[in-house]
């Protein structure tokens, strides 16, 4: 993400934080401990990302190894990767789904759910596919 971003998510952090302090009496505890916590996890997180990307900017030794590691070849294998492991995952869904479905005799339209949620990840991978190879 661009520096502005981080900015911006800053700024919106420290508004969700200074919201239940300037009302205290209006917004009850649960809902101003929920913002200030928000508030606290956007700016935490923002400020770390920031960090990092200052640290990693002006490290030699860790600047290539960002560059080894976002290279074509390693991420066409973590790519590849999350494709096969996506695939196994989908046929676990659906095996499972339906055995689930027909021992705990569940209603037919889980199992049929599940079959049309599977055929169309497969058509969806299929269109990708075919359009990749058209753009490459």
């Amino acid at each position: 993400m661009k520096k502005r971003w981080y900015l911006l998510l800053i700024a919106a952090g420290l508004l969700l934080c200074a919201v239940p302090l300037q009302f205290p009496q209006h917004l009850p505890k649960p809902v101003s401990a929920l913002l200030a916590a928000g508030g606290s996890v956007l700016v935490g997180g923002s400020l770390g990302s920031l960090l990092c990307q200052v640290i990693r900017i002006r490290d030699p030794v860790l600047v290539q190894a960002y560059k080894g590691q976002h290279d074509e070849r390693n991420t066409m294998i973590c790519e590849k990767a999350a494709a096969r492991a996506a695939r196994v995952m989908q046929g676990a869904v659906l095996y499972f789904g339906a055995a689930y479905a027909r021992f705990l005799e569940l209603p037919m339209w889980i199992t049929w759910g599940l079959v049309g949620f599977c055929l169309a990840w497969g058509l969806l991978e299929w269109g990708l596919t075919l359009w990749y190879r058209h753009r490459m």
